[in-house]
C-alpha cells in the first residue's frame, strides 16, 4: 500500500526557515516570536510596518523597547501569564504612536519536552477600526431611540387635546348624522395614534436602559382578565371571547401594565384568527405561579417568525384592516419580564397557537 503523500526531499534547516518566514509574512495577521527573557527572536512583515521599524532592528530587542512604558505596563500581565505556560487571549486598547489602538492579540506559550517555557507565539490584530465602527452604530442607535422618545412625548399633549375635543363633540349632541361619523372616525384615528405613541414610549424606554416603572398592588389576575375581556367584547363585537377563568390567589402586580399585556395578547389572537373562530383566554395557577393562556386558532406562526416573535417592530404576514407598529408582543414580553415572569409561544397548524404568560404570585424586587 502506497503512503498517502510520498516522502519528500531532506532540506537543510535554512531551506525550511525561508519557507516558514515566506508564510508568516503572507499572513494578514501580526505575527512575532518573544523568548523567555522577552526579547523579539522573530516578527513577520506585518508585525514590524506596524510598528514602523524594519524587522532586522527589532530582533533582539526587548517587548517594553519596541511598544514603549505605556503599552508595556498594559501588556506585562499578559506577557507573565505566557510565560508562565498558560495561553492567554486579550483584547483591549493600547496607547500607540501618541494616539490608542484596540488589538485582539493571542499569545501561546512554547514549552519544551522538559517543561520550561522558551518563549510565546504572539499573534496581533489591530481591530481599531471595527470598534469604531461599533461605537458610531451604537451613538447613532442611542440618538435616534432618544430621538423617538422626545418626539414620542411632545406629540402626546396635542394629540390628547384632539382626541378629547372630538370625544366632547360627540358627546354633545349638535351633530347631524354625516358629522357625527367624521367626528368619530377623527377620535379612532387619534386614539389609534395615542396607542402607537404609547408603544413607542415604552419601546424608548426599554432600549434607554430605564425599563418599566412597576407600581404592584394586590390584584387577582383572574378579574383583570374579566375587565379586558368585557372591554374588547365592545370593540369586536362580531368574535366570540371566551373566557375560563379559574379563580387565581391575588399577587402582587402593576396593574395598568397587565392590563396592557392582556389586551395586546388576546388584540393580537383576534387579529391574526380567521372570522368565525373563537379566542380562549384561560387563567390558572401552577404552584407559585399565576399563568395565562391566550389561545386563537389561526395559522401556524412560521419558525423562521416564532424566533424573532418577541423582537421589537416584527410583524407577521398581511392582515386586511391590520395597523400597527409591531410593537405589542415585544412590550408585552418586557413587562412580563420586569415582573419576573416569562412569556413563550406555542404554534401548531393542527392546534392553533397559545401565547403563555407565567408570572410570579410575588415578583422579585426590582
Amino acid at each position: 500500500m502506497r503512503p498517502p503523500f510520498p516522502p519528500q526531499p531532506a532540506e537543510d534547516l535554512e531551506t525550511f526557515a525561508q519557507r516558514l518566514r515566506v508564510v508568516a509574512d503572507a499572513a494578514p495577521v501580526m505575527l512575532a516570536y518573544v523568548d523567555a527573557k522577552e526579547r523579539y527572536l522573530f516578527a513577520n512583515t506585518t508585525y514590524a510596518a506596524w510598528f514602523n521599524h524594519p524587522r532586522e532592528a527589532m530582533l533582539g530587542r526587548t517587548v517594553r523597547e519596541v511598544v514603549g512604558d505605556a503599552a508595556y505596563e498594559m501588556l506585562r500581565p499578559a506577557v507573565r501569564v505566557a510565560l508562565a505556560g498558560q495561553r492567554v487571549h486579550f483584547e483591549r486598547p493600547v496607547p500607540y504612536s501618541g494616539g490608542t489602538r484596540c488589538i485582539n492579540a493571542t499569545y501561546v506559550p512554547h514549552v519544551q519536552p522538559d517543561g520550561t517555557v522558551a518563549g510565546y507565539v504572539s499573534t496581533v490584530l489591530d481591530v481599531t477600526e471595527r470598534h469604531r465602527a461599533e461605537e458610531e452604530r451604537e451613538r447613532t442607535s442611542r440618538f435616534r431611540e432618544h430621538f423617538l422618545g422626545v418626539v414620542s412625548h411632545d406629540l402626546r399633549n396635542p394629540l390628547s387635546a384632539i382626541l378629547a375635543g372630538a370625544n366632547a363633540l360627540l358627546h354633545a349632541g349638535t351633530l347631524d348624522e354625516r358629522q357625527g361619523r367624521v367626528v368619530a372616525r377623527i377620535a379612532r384615528s387619534a386614539a389609534g395614534m395615542e396607542r402607537m405613541i404609547g408603544d413607542l414610549l415604552d419601546f424608548t424606554r426599554v432600549r434607554l436602559g430605564d425599563g418599566f416603572p412597576l407600581e404592584p398592588v394586590p390584584m387577582h389576575l383572574d378579574a383583570l382578565c374579566q375587565e379586558v375581556l368585557e372591554e374588547l367584547e365592545v370593540a369586536w363585537p362580531a368574535r366570540e371571547l371566551r373566557s375560563q377563568l379559574v379563580p387565581v390567589p391575588r399577587g402582587r402586580w402593576d396593574r395598568n401594565r397587565l392590563t396592557q399585556v392582556v389586551s395586546n395578547l388576546v388584540g393580537n389572537a383576534l387579529q391574526h384568527s380567521p372570522e368565525g373562530t373563537p379566542v380562549t383566554v384561560t387563567t390558572r395557577t401552577d404552584g407559585a405561579l399565576a399563568v395565562l393562556e391566550v389561545h386563537n386558532q389561526g395559522a401556524a406562526i412560521p419558525p423562521e417568525l416564532r424566533a424573532h416573535l418577541f423582537e421589537p417592530f416584527r410583524r407577521g404576514a398581511h392582515t386586511p384592516g391590520r395597523r400597527g407598529l409591531g410593537l405589542g408582543l415585544y412590550i408585552a414580553h418586557e413587562i412580563v419580564r420586569a415582573h419576573g415572569g416569562g412569556l413563550a409561544v406555542r404554534s401548531e397548524e393542527e392546534d392553533g397557537t397559545t401565547f403563555t404568560v407565567r408570572l410570579p404570585l410575588h415578583p422579585p424586587s426590582r
